[in-house]
């Protein structure tokens, strides 16, 4: 019969360990993420007759997140929105 080989305790302090050492690093990485805070702001783009985004002043194409992240961000510097802050102090 096949015995899985985690009976003695010794192997499961290991195993638990092993698990603790990856958990707490990812744990600590997301904790510190920022989040952005509640905000309303308007964001407006303009769009071609077939409904494709032209490019910015600059000539580059700003995909949605971008164009999102950037509204925020000029919100922020306005002081209309709060700025980011670490997941944990939520």
């Amino acid at each position: 019969m096949f015995s899985p080989g985690f009976g003695n305790p010794r192997q499961l302090l290991v195993l638990a360990c092993a698990v603790a050492a990856l958990a707490i690093p990812i744990l600590s990485w997301y904790a510190t993420q920022s989040v952005h805070s509640e905000c309303v702001f308007s964001l407006s783009k303009v769009t071609g007759v077939n409904g494709n985004t032209l490019p910015g002043e600059d000539g580059r194409m700003w995909s949605n997140e971008e164009l999102v992240d950037r509204a925020y961000e000029q919100a922020v510097d306005s002081g209309r929105c709060d700025p980011p802050r670490p997941r944990r102090k939520q």
